[in-house]
């Protein structure tokens, strides 16, 4: 599921933190006592504890609290709570930046990667030393395999957006070229990066022009153009 722009905002402006990101990188290994963030990491608690609250206001981590062996209050341990994906690809021509939520349907994903599975035995199998070496042994060629096909994508999708670039560069060089208008201009290069009707109120509040004369702007590039989703 894509995430709204807002959100996708927010979660840059925490990524953006390098601290917040070797936080995130610890947690991934196991769940941490703050303490053990502050010690590992080599950063004040009290600081530690602001990162944690941001990355818990945007449901990245979540709190438990442990009973201690000893006559100590319960301690209270952090750990990564959402999987998400984000992507973000910057050309001449052309900026997306897109997030989207990790499910945790097993199903799908055997649908799609029926041979990147572990096998059920080994799955189940890690009650002794000699389990865990084979889980290591399976896992660490799954990992590698998973990471081929990672990038296998990776390369086609690059590939898919150096073609867009050359695509947005012909649209953008055009309309450059055909309106002298800066709100025409404008107009049309949100309707290239749309796949929706144009929306008067959303453009109104982002050129900061009143409506009246967005309509009248949309109303003179209709007369010049036929326009996608009318």
């Amino acid at each position: 599921m894509f995430k709204d722009s807002s959100e996708v905002d927010r979660v840059l402006d925490i990524l953006g933190n390098e601290t917040r990101r070797r936080i995130l990188h610890l947690l991934a290994e196991e769940p941490h006592y703050f303490i053990q963030i502050s010690r590992d990491l080599r950063v004040s608690q009290q600081a530690v504890l602001k990162h944690l609250e941001l990355l818990e206001s945007l449901g990245l981590v979540s709190s438990f609290r442990v009973k201690s062996d000893l006559a100590a209050p319960d301690r209270k341990y952090y750990r990564l709570s959402r999987s998400l994906y984000l992507s973000i690809g910057i050309t001449e021509d052309n900026v997306n930046i897109q997030m989207r939520d990790i499910g945790q349907n097993q199903i799908e994903a055997k649908k799609g990667f029926r041979g990147l599975m572990l096998n059920d035995e080994v799955k189940q199998s890690d009650e002794d030393e000699e389990s865990v070496s084979g889980l290591l042994k399976s896992s660490h060629d799954l990992l590698k395999n998973i990471d081929e096909r990672i990038g296998e994508i990776e390369r086609h999708k690059v590939s898919l957006l150096k073609l867009k670039q050359n695509v947005m560069k012909r649209i953008h060089d055009s309309i450059r070229s055909n309106f002298d208008s800066v709100l025409e201009r404008s107009v049309l290069y949100s309707l290239v990066a749309s796949d929706a009707p144009l929306d008067v109120e959303f453009l109104s509040e982002q050129f900061n022009v009143r409506e009246r004369e967005i309509e009248r702007c949309i109303e003179g590039l209709k007369r010049r153009l036929t326009l996608p989703f009318e």
